[in-house]
């Protein structure tokens, strides 16, 4: 399953288990192993429904979701599960310019999902584009 979804490959709904966890996991493991000093700002796909995001956010524990005005973030472009094993896509920022990374994870129903390996390609790709809805970005933060 792929989210988002491409011509030919079955649909994975992302609101359901373990996408939600693999986003977050992804860019917490991607962000610790390249570049933990800097702030996560995080992004997820387009059309990523509300629940997900505050899923994902409740995940991470630290960071905020990216809003238009940001210029750094670190952005999930895509969710790609196969039974025991699964891919995610991160875009980040590196001096100056925008790369992309694949987190690997082994896991099953059974089991969580967790990071085995970060693939960096070192291939300069656009700078991602704000995806977070408005109803996200308006929502009232948490107090400590």
């Amino acid at each position: 399953m792929t989210y988002p979804e491409y011509p030919g490959a079955p649909k994975a709904d992302p609101s359901l288990q373990p996408m939600p966890n693999l986003m977050a996991d992804s860019l917490k493991y991607a962000h610790q192993n390249i570049g933990p000093s800097t702030e996560l700002v995080y992004n997820l796909p387009p059309m990523t429904p509300n629940q997900v995001w505050r899923g994902v956010g409740k995940r991470l524990e630290v960071g905020r979701p990216m809003i238009p005005a940001d210029t750094l973030a670190w952005s999930v472009q895509q969710v790609r599960l196969s039974g025991a094993r699964a891919e995610v896509d991160v875009v980040y920022p590196k001096n100056g310019i925008y790369q992309l990374a694949t987190v690997h994870f082994v896991g099953s129903t059974a089991q969580p999902y967790n990071p085995t390996m970060l693939q960096l390609w070192l291939v300069p790709t656009s700078a991602p584009v704000c995806n977070t809805p408005q109803a996200v970005i308006d929502q009232p933060k948490a107090s400590p």
